[in-house]
């Protein structure tokens, strides 16, 4: 029997889609870790190597993005959102080094559930600088971050989290707790 010639164009169709769902994914990974480089750059204040690190993220990005007109739902494929959250993370964390602040960012990594990942999982990056300058002598940083993390937190309660993000905010909640921790052990060693 004859196969309908309907298979064959589906058949293409489906191995055109599969291609552009791994080389989505490749270049997803390949940006995903060139964010957490630049995150390790920044802490080492390498801000050239860190920026670099997400320029080429961006570059990456793009290349996913040009499989988005044929095949819109591969913005939802989990390896692309997962890049994009490091590399919001990333961004905001580089923001608050270079500027004190934390605000607008890579458009496409603006989108809500992007953007909340991104500055939830920032509140570490911030936990863990403050600790390293601790270390290098300068402990008036703790109160800085403090007082930005604190500031996400409160923004964050109002909006009342659900499912993956709640599980995101719950973690920004200990980075506040251990930030609250270091601010009280520097105050009785004073």
């Amino acid at each position: 029997m004859k196969r309908p010639a309907v298979f064959q164009q589906i058949q293409k169709s489906y191995q055109t889609h599969s291609k552009a769902r791994r080389e989505t994914m490749v270049h997803s990974n390949e940006a995903l870790s060139k964010s957490k480089r630049a995150i390790f750059a920044l802490h080492r204040n390498d801000f050239t190597q860190a920026r670099q690190c997400l320029s080429e993220a961006q570059a990456l990005f793009k290349s996913c993005e040009a499989s988005f007109r044929s095949f819109p739902e591969l913005r939802e494929e989990g390896t692309y959102r997962a890049g994009l959250e490091e590399y919001a993370e990333a961004c905001l964390f580089e923001n608050y080094l270079q500027k004190g602040s934390l605000g607008k960012i890579d458009a496409r990594a603006m989108t809500p559930s992007i953007y909340f990942a991104g500055l939830c999982d920032a509140t570490g990056e911030m936990v863990r600088y403050a600790v390293r300058q601790v270390t290098l002598g300068h402990p008036e940083v703790v109160s800085q971050i403090h007082e930005t993390v604190s500031m996400v937190i409160e923004f964050l309660l109002d909006l009342d989290l659900t499912g993956y993000l709640r599980t995101k905010f719950d973690q920004a909640k200990k980075n506040l707790s251990r930030l609250e921790e270091m601010s009280y052990d520097l105050a009785i060693r004073r």
